[in-house]
This record gives C-alpha cells, structure tokens and sequence, in this order.
C-alpha cells in the first residue's frame, strides 16, 4: 500500500497529517472486512480485532487509538452484517469509505460545540493510497487518486509493463465524464479549471480534503475558525471522493513482480523503464548466488538459465533491493555512470524540505516480487520511500 504526502497515499495539498493516519489506520479497516474467511471462528471478536492493532497502533497518537479501534469494531459488525460485501472489491471499497467518514466525522463540533484540533488537521488535509491484496493467484488493486501499481510481465523473454490501475485525473477521460456528470450543467466551465479540481486539487480522489466534500455552511462553522477558506466555485459538493476504483487480475507464472509507487515516481520514469530497472536488479541479484538447477529442469532450461546469468554479470546490483535502485535511478537519471548518479541523487535529498517541493515530490515504492511457487508461498517484498 502506498500513499501521497499532502500525502503516501498523494498531490491533494500534500500533508502528512491525512496520509499518515490513512497509512496506520487503512489496513485495519481491510483486515476487519475478511476476518471472517482468514481468522479461526471459535476465538472471541475482542481477541480476533486486538490483532488488527498490533502493527499500527503504536504509530496513531494517543487521543486517536480509542476512537479508531471503536471505528474498527464497528465497521467489522456492519460489514457481517451486509450480505452486499460479500466480494473482495466491494470489501475494499467498503473499507476505504468507511475510513474517509470516520476521517470526517472526527473533525465534527462535539456536543459542546468544540473541534479537536488535531483531527479537523487530518481531514482537511488529503491523500491518496494505492492498495494491493494478494490471495493465492488472485490479484486486487484498489486506487484513489494519482499514485499507481504496475505488473512486470515476461511476454517471450522480454518483460513488459502491464498497468494495474488509473490515475484519477484530468488526463483521465472517464474520471473527467464522471465528474462533470454528477453536477449541473452550469458548472461545466468551474469543476474543472486549469487542470485541477475547482482550480485547486490536481487527484480527482482523494482522502480527507473536506474542502471539496463539505457544504458552504459547515465548512464556515468548523474550518473557517481553523484559518481554511471556500474553495472558489463551492456550488454542489461534494466534488471529491475516496471511493477506489478495484482492478482485478488473475497472476500467471508469466508475471514476475508488481511495483506500487505514489505519482512521485512516476513524474520521472515511465513503467515501462521501471519494470525494466526491476528486471535487470533481478538479473544481477542472480549473479551473486550459486547456481543451482530447478528440480526437474531440463537441459535447455538449464541453458536458459545459464544464459540469462552471464547477461547479468554487467548488472551486479549496488542497491540492496530493487525499490532503492528504482528511485536512484528517477532522480540520480538513467545515464551518466554511478558516479554521476549519486552526486544528483545527493543534491536531490539535500535540499531542504520547502525547496524539495518544486523540484521533485515525495517518492514511495514497494516491489514485490512473485515466485513462481507463488501459490503455495508468500511474495517476497522490498519498499523504500524519500
């Protein structure tokens, strides 16, 4: 899972705030919509959801843990109870929105009037995320906003890129249809203005970002004493959703490893050039173990093999996994020798953080790679992010 600093979800007035919690708190909402396939039935609920927070919970700040594990529980008893959710895409949908509202409804005035801080920072703020879920040879891609998931595939000896989600943007002609199509014709001319949403918001969906989902009246009452302002055209919200687009694929031993990446990324290398820095770390990694035939290869697999070794031998790997050597590449460039390289990659992290803004955005990776015994084994994963 990946998402975008405004967010790691993504470009939506980058925060960290909005992403951050997503980041902690997304994985617990998917976990409580399957625990009924993947968790023994007889162990308790408490005990069963206690396993969702082990990971995250240690990263969400004190005042938020007991509403977000209340949130969780929830979820999961109207999740059981709907029979509607009963599919993997649904399930993820469920949990993305149901996330985007808790998100909404912490930066709700309580019952005194009051608004925490710290939650109405996170859900005006905004981000993007892009999901994977992997089960036996089953794939799901769930995506909102600008981030992205490519498929490395071997098609003849030669790998190829296959793309496993859409950008939700303004080159995006569906997502552009969709938008004009759910407000009045007058406002053909102000959704959409030099490129972004309402002038301002370049992904299309988003996290958070109250500022195109919210009405003019609660936003004056809850954001306005914050120091937020209307968007300009503020007419029919909400403009902005997190509802994730869910792209299935059924792997093959053809598809050798995926590369999930915020638009950070991708602003700099095109999928096809990633999938092949992904290639030629595999090969090289290759080259600095023993070789030792599969069982029951034969003698041209063997040569196959063989073959594909010794054209790795130019690419013995500097990096320790291919998620690091994908992001020197996109800002070390893919020319001028290693030297070279880390001297741009070098300038590129030391720029302090308000100058790093226009020249590069924030980069997260993660790879994982399939086995060809994927259906009886865990992938194997590197990620790495600046």
């Amino acid at each position: 899972m990946t998402f975008k600093e405004f967010s790691n979800a993504d470009s939506l007035l980058n925060c960290a705030s909005c992403s951050r919690h997503v980041s902690t708190r997304l994985f617990d909402y998917h976990c409580a919509s399957v625990l009924t396939k993947h968790t023994v039935a007889e162990m308790p609920l408490i005990e069963r959801l206690q396993w969702l927070f082990s990971s995250a919970d240690f990263r969400l700040p004190t005042p938020f843990k007991a509403t977000h594990e209340k949130n969780v529980r929830d979820f999961h008893k109207k999740f059981i109870g709907d029979s509607d959710l009963c599919t993997v895409r649904k399930a993820m949908q469920a949990a993305f929105m149901t996330l985007d509202e808790d998100i909404a409804k912490g930066a709700l005035p309580d019952a005194k009037g009051r608004v925490c801080r710290m939650s109405a920072s996170v859900a005006t703020s905004g981000s993007c995320a892009t999901v994977a879920h992997v089960r036996h040879n089953h794939l799901h891609v769930a995506n909102v906003g600008d981030g992205a998931a490519v498929l490395g595939v071997n098609h003849h000896g030669m790998i190829t890129a296959r793309q496993l989600s859409k950008a939700h943007t303004i080159e995006n002609a569906d997502e552009v249809k969709r938008i004009r199509l759910g407000h009045p014709a007058s406002e053909y001319t102000t959704i959409l203005r030099g490129g972004r949403l309402l002038g301002e918001l370049y992904p299309l969906r988003a996290f958070g970002d109250l500022r195109y989902k919210w009405p003019a009246q609660l936003q004056r009452v809850v954001m306005e004493p914050l120091g937020d302002t209307l968007p300009q055209f503020l007419l029919t919200p909400p403009y902005l959703t997190a509802l994730p687009e869910v792209f299935y694929h059924q792997l093959t031993p053809n598809d050798r490893f995926m590369v999930i990446a915020s638009d950070g990324l991708w602003d700099w290398l095109d999928p096809d050039t990633v999938v092949r820095l992904v290639n030629d770390h595999n090969l090289g990694t290759q080259t600095l173990t023993p070789y030792v035939p599969k069982l029951g290869s034969n003698l041209k697999q063997v040569f196959q093999e063989l073959r594909d070794r010794r054209a790795g031998e130019s690419k013995k790997p500097i990096d320790d996994n291919s998620a690091t050597h994908i992001i020197r590449h996109a800002l070390g460039g893919v020319t001028g020798g290693t030297d070279l390289q880390y001297e741009r990659l070098r300038e590129s992290l030391q720029l302090p953080p308000g100058m790093a803004r226009s020249h590069r955005d924030d980069i997260t990776v993660i790879v994982i790679h399939f086995s060809e015994e994927y259906l009886g084994n865990p992938p194997d994963r590197s990620d790495a992010g600046i």
